[in-house]
């Protein structure tokens, strides 16, 4: 098993290590969502269409996976959004011993489309710990995967960990309409360690039976086929 170290900045921030594993920032939402499409609960198959289960998103592994997949960085206190009188964003916090956001001016982000749904405006998520990774592996830094839901969207970008000793700070844009409160423990990056590699490109032949015969063992299973037949669990500490 691979290790990872995280390393402070300021013994103010061993006031709260706010990177952990991901399986730990599932949504609610998901928890509660249902297994099976409503109205169909009786069912494994749809009764007209049989091709297709009648299972929802909820047993659909590579979503789950995506959502506990590595780390996450969440928000150490509570943040409020409110707006000035022109309408533009103000985000205030209560505690001063660390400040949980910063911001980029405009100029820096110059010619970067902006999200349709969001503010003109780059803030940043201020991170104050150094992730360093082994040799050779880089680290990938996301908005949390499939959470659709979060009142922000932040930037994707990789680091090459293993020899960058700074902390990483993330970039989001807020929501347009979002004001309110985001809570503390809201996650607001994912984090995913890869090892470098060299990728090159290869197109095989055209085989007439490797696809009928993938999808006839697939099919061969009503429930939970990708899981049964190739799925393999990941673990994070």
């Amino acid at each position: 098993m691979k290790k990872i170290k995280i390393i402070p900045t300021k013994e103010e921030a061993l006031l709260r290590i706010n990177i952990e594993v991901a399986k730990k920032h599932v949504p609610d939402w998901y928890k509660k969502s249902s297994q099976k499409i409503k109205g169909l609960e009786n069912y494994s198959l749809i009764p007209d269409f049989p091709i297709a289960t009648t299972s929802t998103y909820k047993k659909c592994t590579p979503f789950l996976d995506a959502l506990t997949n590595g780390y996450i960085f969440y928000l150490s206190q509570d943040i409020e959004v409110s707006r000035k009188e022109d309408g533009s964003p103000y985000i205030t916090w209560r505690s001063n011993e660390l400040d949980p956001i910063t911001w980029h001016t405009n100029n820096q982000w110059e010619g970067l489309k902006t999200p349709d749904n969001c503010l003109n405006y780059v803030y940043k998520w201020e991170n104050y710990f150094i992730i360093q990774t082994p040799k050779k592996y880089s680290t990938l830094f996301t908005h949390p995967h499939n959470r659709f839901d979060l009142p922000f969207y932040t930037i994707s970008g990789i680091v090459d960990t293993d020899k960058y000793n700074l902390p990483v700070q993330f970039p989001f844009f807020i929501k347009n309409n979002f004001t309110g409160i985001i809570k503390a423990g809201t996650p607001v990056t994912q984090i995913t360690f890869f090892k470098r590699n060299h990728w090159f490109r290869l197109v095989k032949k055209y085989e007439k039976n490797f696809y009928k015969k993938a999808r006839f063992n697939f099919l061969s299973n009503i429930e939970r086929s990708y899981k049964n037949l190739f799925w393999e669990k990941k673990e994070y500490e």
